[in-house]
């Protein structure tokens, strides 16, 4: 029977291809090698929802499969002849290779790689096995998996971060070893979790048959921001003085900057007051996020019997 990729990556043959990519991606996460070290059966997993995705994440690879899945062959009849009853692998011999005359298809048929029974060009036939086309060549190889560690300044301003990897060339059916270095553009505005595909640069089983790296980002964030979508978050606490008759403090931005946050007197910082600066978040494409100062007030736990009366006599 056919793999069913399908039930690989968890998803009903109706899935579009958005939901297939989630499907996979939630997978590739749950299973990916460098999160099981201690289940080494994750790794055999992870290559299968790979294969599977490999195949149901490209539209053309994904109709030859679904097509492959229905054998359209059955319940043919050829000359009143029921087609099911026909050894397929003699028929396609005869068909293709230049066996002895089939007699169920009549005396028009030619052993001609180029012509067919009724005199025109090859009919537009694929042969499949295991759900997979046969005589099509070396079968791509499974994508190599790398993780990658950045931190947030490199979020904010993009970076091109050096990958060592170790794979093999066929070279007269020998596996050529080799070690790499390539170097993965990282956009900005990249997220946790995200996937970076760098085509081509895999495995080679073929000089035209070259399998993919797959970049899984990791983000370290040691900074003192927040991250929100593409909007960066300040906590600051000040103290109930400072609420009230104004402050002055410098802030150091991811993009290595200082900036001078001053507060007026009069204008009186409310606890958990958010003050929104346009512009200052991280950038990816066109969009742009905000800075968003998230303040704290300090209260006293006590005050003395004359910190209330002057108190008193101060605030309405």
């Amino acid at each position: 029977m056919p793999k069913n990729f399908y039930e690989k990556l968890e998803v009903p043959e109706t899935a579009s291809s958005d939901e297939i990519k989630k499907a996979y991606r939630r997978l590739s996460l749950k299973y990916h090698p460098d999160k099981n070290r201690d289940k080494p059966e994750t790794v055999e997993m992870f290559q299968k929802i790979s294969e599977a995705y490999e195949v149901l994440g490209d539209a053309s690879k994904k109709q030859e499969y679904d097509m492959s899945r229905k054998n359209p062959f059955q319940r043919m009849q050829m000359h009143g002849q029921d087609f099911e009853n026909i050894n397929i692998d003699e028929l396609f011999s005869n068909l293709f290779f230049g066996g002895q005359q089939n007699p169920f298809f009549g005396q028009g048929m030619h052993n001609d790689m180029g012509m067919n029974s009724f005199g025109g060009g090859v009919p537009n036939i694929r042969i499949f096995r295991n759900g997979m086309p046969v005589n099509m060549g070396p079968e791509k190889p499974a994508p190599i998996i790398k993780t990658v560690l950045i931190n947030m300044s490199q979020v904010l301003n993009g970076a091109k971060i050096p990958v060592e990897v170790e794979r093999w060339i066929m070279e007269n059916n020998n596996k050529i070893f080799e070690t790499v270095t390539l170097y993965v553009d990282i956009f900005k505005g990249i997220d946790q979790n995200e996937v970076i595909l760098l085509q081509n640069e895999g495995n080679a089983a073929h000089p035209t048959c070259k399998g993919d790296v797959k970049i899984f980002v990791k983000i370290e964030n040691n900074s003192s921001f927040i991250r929100n979508g593409l909007d960066l978050i300040l906590e600051h606490t000040i103290s109930l003085k400072e609420a009230l008759c104004g402050f002055m403090y410098e802030l150091k931005h991811l993009n290595g900057r200082v900036y001078t946050i001053n507060n007026k007197s009069g204008n009186i910082i409310t606890p958990e007051y958010k003050k929104v600066i346009p512009n200052m978040g991280l950038t990816r494409e066109n969009h742009v996020g905000n800075l968003i100062l998230h303040f704290h007030v300090n209260f006293p736990t006590a005050l003395t019997p004359e910190q209330i009366i002057k108190l008193s006599e101060i605030l309405i």
